[in-house]
């Protein structure tokens, strides 16, 4: 189980940029009136997939899709209160930043 190797790592790495965010998150919240449990829990989760991608990239590829997914999920479930928070709607920021791709990467639309 090569892939399994720097697991602990990425841990490590997810559970401070965690910690960094979720603090950031609660006083952000605050300051736009979103629950700060919720900020907390949206900045600290955000981060700790991001923090755990980071550290484990090129260990697997199937790794990377499922952390993909499962921040795809989360932006979308808690999409309301990161546009408050923020100011930016991710959905539409994603959407947009595809449609600029698909412009410049060379994909067969057939």
């Amino acid at each position: 189980m090569a892939y399994m190797k720097g697991a602990g790592l990425s841990g490590i790495v997810g559970l401070i940029g965690a910690a960094a965010a979720g603090y950031y998150g609660y006083k952000q919240a605050e300051l736009t009136g979103v629950s700060p449990i919720q900020g907390a829990l949206i900045f600290g989760g955000g981060a700790f997939i991001l923090g755990s991608i980071g550290a484990f990239i090129l260990k697997s590829a199937l790794q990377f899709v499922l952390y993909a997914l499962i921040l795809a999920g989360a932006v979308y479930i808690f999409r309301e209160p990161i546009e408050t928070m923020t100011g930016i709607d991710p959905v539409a920021f994603a959407k947009g930043a595809y449609e600029r791709a698909k412009d410049v990467l060379p994909v067969d639309s057939q």
